[in-house]
């Protein structure tokens, strides 16, 4: 597998696909698919929680007994709002469903219309990727009845004497659980990416979280090859994430351009996920070409 040659299709096509006045509406579009929920639904929360929630909270919680005040009641719940807001990503998944609609196409970009179309394949996405993180919550529930038995007194992010034998057990439950999810982690994203790739081509959830027909698809490609795509994909998109934090961090006390920084960040967020999904799917297609006689002596990139 020539790497170099697949990383230069995938920025062909995504140049293609955006780096011109002409095509500059298709990406304003997604963009919007993305913040676009994130957006009504933070609106929604806020006139909801703000009208009805917060009024039924302050009589209830506002007094001597329980030491709130109408102004953090309001705060908790504007916090709320936030996430409620971001969790519409997932509720109202519009640029799921046009990365559905990506990994099937060929050499060109498919219609951004069709809101039904992209609300529906989105949840197909949501619903194999549900199935995949499945091992993480069962691992997560099962440390958190281990905390709730051996350690009732203390919580995950407290502070714990390590010099005593309970601390030492309780310091190394944490990077055990740490340790588990990390690897668990991993190898879901190995088999994820392939799995939903193979969801979009064949538009079957069962074959798209089948982990032997998964595993049979990445032995074609090579395990190596294919680990070495995701640590090129990896590396690029922790690049672009990490020179977005930086910012953030340098601008921390200004709200406005810590906004700004999200939306330019969401904004270049659009051509990266095309051109990962390009990625992954001439990856992806290498598993199903007939084998060429590999003549290099070196040849490892």
């Amino acid at each position: 597998m020539e790497h170099a040659e697949i990383i230069a299709g995938a920025y062909t096509f995504t140049k293609n696909a955006f780096f011109s006045i002409n095509h500059l509406p298709r990406w304003i579009v997604l963009f919007f698919y993305i913040v676009g929920p994130i957006i009504v639904g933070f609106i929604a929360a806020t006139i909801v929680l703000q009208l009805i929630v917060l009024p039924i909270l302050v009589n209830l919680l506002v007094g001597p007994d329980f030491g709130f005040t109408p102004e953090v009641l309001s705060g908790l719940l504007g916090h709320f709002a936030v996430l409620i807001g971001l969790a519409c990503v997932l509720f109202v998944p519009l640029m799921q469903g046009y990365c559905y609609r990506l990994f099937r196409t060929g050499d060109t970009m498919p219609d951004t219309g069709n809101l039904w179309g992209l609300f529906f394949n989105g949840w197909r996405i949501n619903i194999t990727l549900f199935i995949y993180a499945i091992p993480l919550m069962v691992i997560s529930f099962i440390y958190m009845l281990v905390f709730m038995y051996f350690f009732p007194d203390t919580g995950l992010y407290s502070a714990a004497d390590v010099l005593q034998l309970e601390g030492m057990m309780y310091v190394g439950t944490v990077f055990s659980y740490a340790a588990i999810q990390f690897v668990t982690t991993l190898i879901i994203i190995l088999f994820a990416c392939v799995g939903i790739t193979h969801l979009c081509r064949t538009g079957s959830i069962r074959e798209a979280i089948s982990l032997r027909k998964v595993a049979e698809i990445i032995g074609k490609i090579g395990w190596y090859d294919y680990i070495l795509s995701l640590v090129i994909m990896s590396i690029l998109y922790l690049m672009i994430t990490f020179v977005t934090m930086s910012l953030g961090q340098l601008f921390s006390n200004n709200v406005f351009l810590i906004g700004v920084l999200m939306v330019l960040y969401i904004f270049v967020l659009v051509p990266i996920t095309v051109f990962f999904i390009k990625y992954l799917s001439i990856v992806y297609d290498t598993a199903f070409q007939p084998e060429e006689a590999d003549t290099e002596e070196f040849d490892f990139f």
